[in-house]
């Protein structure tokens, strides 16, 4: 846009701060006003009542309490002004310009281009301006011939299409672009590729030359690295204690508008329910920016929403059609309309405790400075559906509840959780946002805050969410995390020194063994059981006598399965209620067949990883009854 013409538009309509420094006196003037112009006397009066509390406008109290439509709000305004109104843009009428997506967080003027050759500005009046726009108008009456009023909605929406090429190009390669090194869009990177090339080389040629050796010496390996491995988780069932629920102070200042996202995609039938769960949160309607992200060609989920008629607040993003097509491409497409200074993540069946966002807000103000992000445990509420959702449920309450607050409290690198985590917007921006092509955006962008030299956090008021009912959405769900946590590994481990140096050595340490103790635990669960039944099988046979090597590997292998199912139930059971423990029943004899279907998952993630390693498998979700 030409300098005059941003000057045209700032002139017109200046740019709203986040925090309004309003007096009583001009809250008053503000009501009278628009009393004056007609609305309810009634309403306006209770909407400068809430904006007292709130210290906003009543204009925003007004228009996100629902008492009447935006049109006819602007409407009235416009006829006041005597200027058009005009509901919706002609999208050819505006060019794709340098920062005109400022416009998706502040509604100022928009140049348009008619058709007649002529420019106008389409503005968005402020009821709190009004007098002096009117006096304006009056001392330069060829202004109302230039100025059109339109709503919001409709500036926001003929920005998002104009600008969508484009905005989506950079939504694709911001990462990239910035720092290679930190994206996925290369599964293997150079050294990488060709060290596992030539690993797997190395074994299969070892096998054929040498096999009994060569599977005697993988037995030792995987023995060994896997008793390690639940050493470390006996460790941290023993570390690991669960967290007492923070309370909560009366806000003393200004809330500041916070930014809830979901990424929604086929999930028609989780509309109405989701958007009840969003408007049961304890934070002012005047300074919630809801944004449902959408893929474009989801005519049946953008239906839903639209025949919700959704307050306000509540804001559909279209996101189009273009590979990878991942939750955090979509995610990281919406960031650029992103109102508030706060940002929280939800999925489409999450149910979030109403206090969460005034718990998180505290935790950023009570925060040291380079806080990026704090996490809301995960709850998960069909446990008694089956054994699976009450084995899944007691993982989840073991990592949400027990592992994620002791990384956090000794400040070690966090994988977050895919929904419920709470980030300040500009530390958000600051690094990139999540990687298009991670399947797990919620692990990798954990890791990459603290290489950046930030921390996560958590907070204890947590959000509901359901557990997949079947096993193929499991397995499904499963592998996706577990080909995430691999691309992440492998970005993070491109140059384990400079990784060293960034983390230092115990952060190093503790991600590493969360890491790929996590997945070599997942791959090698199954082998323990394969040695088993081979020593099982040379034991039946008295010509080939087990040696005394083979019986300590077959004890060591006993006692690292029953280990991992100790540890796994006992670091949920501990940060279970006593509720959900009594809902558990006898599904804990099914932690056998839930490992196998983890492992299953893992080398399912393991061949996706080359053969499809940007490969989103949606989860289905059902609604809570």
């Amino acid at each position: 846009m030409p300098e005059s013409a941003r000057a045209d538009a700032a002139q017109l309509c200046p740019e709203k701060s986040d925090r309004v420094e309003v007096s009583t006196a001009s809250l008053s003037q503000e009501m009278r006003l628009l009393i004056r112009i007609g609305f309810p006397q009634c309403r306006v009066e209770a909407a400068y009542g809430k904006a007292i509390r709130n210290q906003t406008t009543v204009e925003d109290e007004f228009l996100a309490s629902g008492d009447i439509r935006i049109d006819d709000y602007y409407k009235r305004l416009a006829k006041y002004l005597g200027l058009p109104f005009r509901s919706s843009l002609d999208v050819d009428s505006v060019s794709d310009r340098p920062l005109i997506d400022l416009i998706l967080i502040n509604s100022g003027g928009l140049r348009l281009e008619e058709k007649s050759g002529q420019s106008r500005f389409a503005i968005v009046p402020k009821a709190s301006g009004l007098r002096s726009f009117m006096a304006r108008l009056q001392a330069h009456p060829r202004l109302r011939w230039k100025v059109v009023v339109t709503t919001p909605h409709a500036m926001r929406e003929v920005v998002w299409k104009v600008g969508a090429k484009r905005r989506l190009h950079h939504t694709i390669n911001r990462l990239f672009s910035w720092k290679p090194h930190f994206s996925a869009r290369i599964v293997f990177w150079g050294k990488q590729g060709f060290l596992l090339g030539g690993s797997l080389a190395g074994l299969i040629t070892s096998l054929l030359i040498f096999p009994v050796t060569t599977l005697l010496v993988i037995h030792i390996t995987m023995t060994s690295l896997y008793l390690l491995m639940m050493l470390l988780r006996i460790a941290s069932v023993r570390l690991v204690k669960p967290c007492a629920t923070v309370p909560l102070l009366k806000p003393d200042n200004a809330l500041p508008t916070y930014t809830i996202m979901v990424a929604l995609y086929r999930e028609a039938n989780m509309v109405r329910q989701l958007t009840e769960n969003l408007l049961r949160l304890n934070w002012p309607r005047s300074k919630l920016d809801i944004k449902l992200v959408c893929e474009a060609d989801d005519d049946e989920t953008i239906a839903a929403i639209t025949a919700l008629d959704l307050p306000p607040c509540f804001e559909v993003v279209a996101v189009p059609a273009a590979n990878p097509r991942t939750k955090p491409k979509a995610l990281t497409y919406a960031l650029s309309g992103a109102r508030g200074t706060l940002l929280t993540l939800y999925d489409a069946e999450d149910r979030p405790h109403p206090d969460q966002l005034l718990e998180a807000w505290h935790g950023f103000r009570t925060g040291p400075e380079n806080l990026a992000c704090l996490q809301a445990p995960l709850v998960i509420t069909n446990l008694s559906h089956s054994w699976m959702t009450a084995l899944f449920a007691c993982e989840y309450a073991g990592l949400f509840r027990g592992i994620l607050p002791f990384l956090a409290r000794h400040r070690f690198p966090m994988p977050l959780g895919g929904t419920s985590n709470h980030f300040k917007t500009e530390l958000l921006w600051k690094c990139r946002a999540w990687d298009p092509f991670n399947v797990a955006e919620d692990a990798d962008l954990g890791l990459r805050l603290h290489r950046l030299g930030y921390i996560s956090g958590v907070i204890t008021r947590g959000t509901g969410e359901t557990a997949p009912l079947t096993i193929g959405s499991w397995t499904a769900q499963r592998s996706r995390w577990i080909k995430g946590w691999l691309q992440t590994l492998l970005v993070a481990l491109r140059d384990p020194a400079k990784l060293l140096n960034e983390l230092g050595a115990l952060n190093f340490l503790v991600f590493v063994i969360n890491g790929v103790g996590m997945i070599l635990s997942s791959l090698l669960h199954p082998l323990l059981f394969v040695a088993l039944a081979m020593t099982a099988f040379a034991a039946l046979h008295p010509e080939a006598k087990p040696s005394s090597l083979d019986q300590l590997l077959t004890g060591i292998d006993i006692i690292n399965i029953l280990l991992s199912y100790w540890a796994f139930l006992r670091l949920g059971l501990q940060n279970m209620s006593p509720r959900e423990k009594k809902q558990m029943h006898a599904d804990i004899f099914y932690i056998p067949f839930y490992w196998l279907m983890l492992s299953y998952s893992a080398w399912k993630a393991f061949f996706e990883l080359y053969r499809m390693p940007f490969l989103w498998r949606k989860t289905m979700h059902h609604t809570s009854s």
